[in-house]
């Protein structure tokens, strides 16, 4: 009986020891969960500072294009927040500024804004960039203090410039139609033999009867050729360094029905842009430009840009070109592009309304029109447009 009542009481101290001790561990738990629960608020709270540090910085590049450098930082001061900023733009200048704000943050954010040029493809042409990496980190609950801070990198571009019209033979921003069967026009070789698309037309392609088109009489919709689609538009030359290049380079005219024969005459004539001994030119850096309308009428050969804001009409036999032929339009009149007779035109040809007839022959020359923006750098041929802030990638750091 003794020994029974000795085990009960046994018993009943380890039951006693037992909850003593879980008591004891919950009590030392219970500060180490409030702390877990506090740093994930406060890593919450440095995420969404360094969200309204990016979104600062996206506004102050949005506003300010030509934006090289940017240093941030919004700092807690009294009852309220100063934000501190120093732009410095990509022509040399510098502004440093701050602003006492009225609201009251937990935190403190410092963002870093910088500028720089990259690769990128557009077209298929590998061309440089200009990219922003914006660097945003928020700090609880101070910069100088901080138990908790997070932060994002960002990668984004602001600029536009598409050379998607030049992937093709023949580029309308309007229309192309055809005369007869006789010509050849034929999209980039791809190295399977077969050719890449080879006319884009904004309007309709009358396909009724077609010439022989990327190999075939039957040209497939969508593939050989790519009508009625508003996706590109005509590409924007950069007009004021085209017209001076060619200003310079004594190619430049203004009127009606300009002889391109005697222009390209005149260019022969310079040893330094053409070999006449081997009959072969010597640069891609030429630029004729025509202010008003022009004619091709037979045996004129160029190598270079070519650019019409008018009509050109090509005829005749013994024309080939190796480059860019753009005809625009002016204002609001509709102007042409008419191909005739026999030439050979290899690169690209851009026009509003397209005509293409007789035994003429366009082909595209990936090549001859890297040559060109080589040369010249391509935004100096097309003009590039600044757009907003584009994220082009995104991590948390």
């Amino acid at each position: 009986m003794l020994n029974r009542e000795s085990g009960q009481l046994i018993f009943a101290v380890v039951i006693v020891l037992f909850v003593f001790l879980l008591g004891m561990v919950i009590i030392q738990l219970m500060p180490s969960e409030y702390t877990i629960a506090k740093r994930t608020a406060e890593s919450n709270q440095a995420f969404y500072l360094a969200q309204s540090g990016l979104q600062q910085a996206v506004y102050f590049v949005n506003n300010n294009p030509d934006l090289a450098f940017l240093n941030l930082s919004l700092v807690k001061s009294g009852q309220g927040n100063i934000l501190v900023y120093t732009l410095t733009y990509t022509y040399g200048s510098t502004e440093k500024k701050s602003l006492n704000l009225n609201s009251v943050s937990l935190g403190e954010y410092t963002v870093n804004v910088s500028y720089s040029l990259l690769n990128m493809s557009s077209g298929g042409i590998i061309i440089n960039f200009p990219v922003y990496k914006i660097v945003s980190t928020g700090y609880i609950p101070s910069i100088s203090n901080s138990r908790i801070k997070r932060t994002i990198e960002v990668y984004g571009n602001n600029t536009d410039i598409s050379l998607d019209p030049f992937k093709f033979a023949v580029y309308a921003g309007k229309s192309v139609s055809f005369a007869g069967k006789s010509a050849v026009i034929e999209g980039e070789r791809l190295p399977d033999g077969s050719f890449d698309t080879a006319i884009y037309s904004n309007g309709p392609v009358d396909l009724r009867n077609p010439p022989l088109i990327n190999g075939t009489y039957s040209p497939i919709l969508g593939k050989d050729v790519i009508a009625n689609d508003n996706t590109l538009t005509m590409p924007v030359l950069n007009d004021a360094y085209l017209k001076s290049i060619s200003q310079s380079q004594g190619l430049y005219r203004s009127g009606s029905n300009i002889d391109l024969k005697a222009i390209v005459a005149y260019a022969k004539s310079n040893p330094n842009w053409y070999n006449s001994a081997t009959n072969t030119w010597l640069t891609w850096s030429l630029v004729i430009y025509i202010e008003g309308s022009a004619k091709m009428a037979g045996n004129v050969e160029f190598q270079g840009m070519i650019v019409v804001k008018g009509d050109v009409k090509i005829t005749g036999t013994g024309n080939k070109v190796k480059g860019i032929l753009y005809a625009a339009s002016v204002d609001t009149t509709v102007q042409d592009l008419s191909i005739y007779g026999d030439p050979i035109i290899e690169g690209t040809s851009i026009g509003e309304d397209v005509s293409i007839g007789g035994n003429s022959t366009v082909r595209h020359n990936k090549q001859y029109i890297e040559n060109i923006f080589s040369t010249h750098g391509i935004t100096n041929v097309v003009k590039a447009t600044k757009t907003k802030l584009k994220i082009l990638a995104w991590q948390e750091k």
